[in-house]
């Protein structure tokens, strides 16, 4: 059969995709086993952040996808999932960089360093989070707000010195080879190349090292482990801040992009994918609006908007895997007593979406 460069471009890039979206799902799995049980750690999968003080070269807004991000008291992790069936090869530039190559089929081709598009994630996670810090922080403690304002000019708590660690995550079946000794930055905070599997444990291991430098008594600088943190209750804060930003690729159906207030008084899984939707406080998707009676239909559960008097959707993605409703994965919706459950028969997930009042 001939194809055209078209078509066969086509087919490659859906393959592409397919392999990234496994590699994706993969990781998902893989964090949600590792801190779904941890409330110090909250999980965000598939985050799309749009900002228009960032702008792209043409004028639109600037735009940053995030793979997974690990946010803890002490800092976040930004975690890029690459999709390996064979190697990839890792070198040093000569000049402080790193050159990337995937082998597929046997064939060496060049790649972009996915620490570099991590680096750039990070850049703009930190501009955006930085210009919201008086709604996410609250401002130094009393006793410490002269020193503050004479060191940086204000008491205000800020994210300019928080540790956003990158990992770069390769899939299981792929090997990773580092060539002339290559090792990973790190300075100000280590960063990783690392299978999947392993992935959940250097992060365990670098939040015990936040957790050990916080608790030493001596005089830190910036860049150093354990110096910045956030209150108990402010990573939540954040999850919830970014979640509500985010913002579905073209042709999806936007998240509600109105940040709701945490629900306090309920546990919800601590593991979610940014654009399934927000369990704990969904919103109208024509209007925003929070005022939401939960009904059923043919077509399944939805909510109805008490201000619009328009219907939403119970989102049937499972926050772990990725999987969507259909016949094979089997990802549903159903009602025990007063609470709304999605089930996800790809990786046996069941969290809770919805409770009555």
């Amino acid at each position: 059969m001939i194809v055209k460069p078209y078509e066969q471009g086509v087919a490659h890039r859906d393959r592409r995709q397919r392999a990234g979206a496994a590699a994706e799902g993969q990781m998902a799995h893989y964090l949600n086993r590792g801190f779904s049980e941890d409330e110090e750690v909250l999980v965000l999968h598939g985050l799309r952040l749009e900002d228009r003080d960032q702008p792209e070269q043409n004028g639109s807004h600037g735009v940053c996808q995030i793979d997974h991000l690990v946010v803890h008291r002490r800092g976040l992790f930004i975690i890029e999932s690459k999709s390996v069936t064979e190697e990839v090869r890792i070198r040093s530039d000569g000049s402080g960089g790193d050159e990337w190559a995937r082998v597929y089929r046997g064939k060496e081709t060049g790649m972009a360093s996915p620490i570099r598009q991590a680096q750039r994630q990070s850049d703009f996670l930190r501009a955006l989070l930085q210009r919201h810090r008086e709604e996410l922080l609250g401002k130094h403690s009393f006793g410490s707000r002269t020193i503050a304002k004479l060191a940086t000019g204000t008491d205000q708590r800020g994210f300019k010195n928080a540790p956003i660690q990158l990992v770069v995550a390769v899939s299981d079946r792929g090997k990773i080879k580092r060539f002339g000794g290559w090792k990973e930055p790190g300075e100000p905070f280590r960063a990783f190349v690392a299978k999947a599997d392993l992935v959940c444990d250097k992060i365990a291991q670098e939040i015990k090292a936040h957790r050990k430098g916080a608790s030493m008594a001596r005089t830190r600088s910036d860049g150093e482990y354990g110096l910045w943190a956030m209150e108990d209750t402010e990573p939540e804060k954040v999850a919830e801040f970014l979640a509500a930003l985010h913002t579905d690729r073209p042709g999806g159906s936007p998240a509600p992009r109105k940040r709701a207030a945490p629900n306090r008084n309920r546990k919800r899984p601590r593991s979610r994918a940014a654009g399934a939707g927000r369990s704990a406080n969904p919103a109208c998707k024509h209007c925003g609006s929070k005022d939401l009676t939960a009904r059923s239909g043919q077509y399944g559960y939805y909510w109805k908007c008490g201000a619009c008097d328009k219907n939403t959707a119970m989102p049937a993605l499972c926050s772990a895997c990725g999987a969507k409703k259909g016949r094979d994965n089997g990802v549903r919706v159903r009602k025990d007593k007063k609470t709304y459950f999605r089930d996800c028969k790809a990786c046996g997930k069941s969290e809770s979406i919805w409770t009555e009042a």
